[in-house]
């Protein structure tokens, strides 16, 4: 069956379509948690926990470049390199001059 002479159903509406929905739904739910977490415990603690985040947020970037070339056999694109040091610099300048809520004078 070639995509021109498939019927519209059977191009919109495949079994093999929800595997990828349903993992892609799944990682946004944790990736949800995990950040929920995270920010969660620098709420809730010194500003030493505030560096363990950055430090975890950079981490994640590195493992999951490390896995795909692992498993994929792909080295890390031109962007993710790009990537990296902006997210190390912004997360950098971020922890060092946090965002404060300003008070209104009435």
């Amino acid at each position: 069956m070639t995509f021109l002479s498939a019927k519209p159903a059977e191009l919109i509406f495949s079994q093999l379509m929800f595997i990828p929905v349903i993992f892609n739904a799944v990682g946004g739910i944790l990736v949800g948690l995990v950040t929920s977490y995270a920010g969660g415990v620098r709420k809730a603690s010194s500003q030493c926990f505030s560096y363990l985040q950055g430090f975890v947020i950079v981490s994640a970037l590195l493992v999951t470049a490390l896995l795909q070339f692992i498993f994929d056999g792909k080295p890390p694109s031109f962007y993710c390199i790009l990537a990296l040091p902006l997210v190390i610099t912004s997360i950098s300048i971020y922890q060092k001059y946090p965002y404060r809520v300003k008070k209104k004078e009435s």
